[in-house]
């Protein structure tokens, strides 16, 4: 199991992943905007050549921001979001930020519990943050 930088070629299963994981999608546009963005670090998580999950990671300065992580259903449950978590440290440390902010639905007890792990902390409310629902706002300091 190892995580590279994205490529074009994963990009049907990374939204297939993308399809399973969340309500409100992001299109193709989205994902290659980002791959293209120079503050963004955009890694796919495989095993066997088969996309497990994927994280896009922005650093501006000295912030990082987790903008989307997701893990396909069938592999979930496997600490494969921690893999990924430990990279996502890893990368901001080398950036040298000392904030990593997040979004998540504030029904996503299993994300929630997984960022509190490493030390995130709520500090605030977004309401309405997504189409149906608001979005938890979690800060680690570095």
């Amino acid at each position: 199991m190892n995580l590279v930088i994205f490529s074009e070629d994963l990009l049907d299963d990374i939204l297939k992943i993308e399809r399973e994981s969340f309500i409100d999608t992001w299109n193709i546009e989205m994902f290659l905007g980002s791959a293209q963005n120079k503050t963004v670090i955009f890694k796919v998580l495989l095993k066997n050549k088969i996309a497990l999950g994927y994280y896009i990671l922005s650093t501006v300065v000295d912030e990082a921001e987790i903008i989307s992580i997701a893990v396909s259903p069938k592999f979930r449950r496997q600490n494969l979001g921690k893999f990924m978590m430990a990279d996502i440290l890893k990368e901001v440390l080398q950036k040298k930020s000392k904030f990593i902010f997040l979004e998540a639905r504030k029904s996503n007890t299993p994300a929630l519990n997984l960022y509190k792990s490493f030390g995130f902390k709520e500090i605030g409310l977004r309401k309405n943050y997504y189409k149906d629902e608001d979005a938890v706002v979690l800060r680690l300091d570095n």
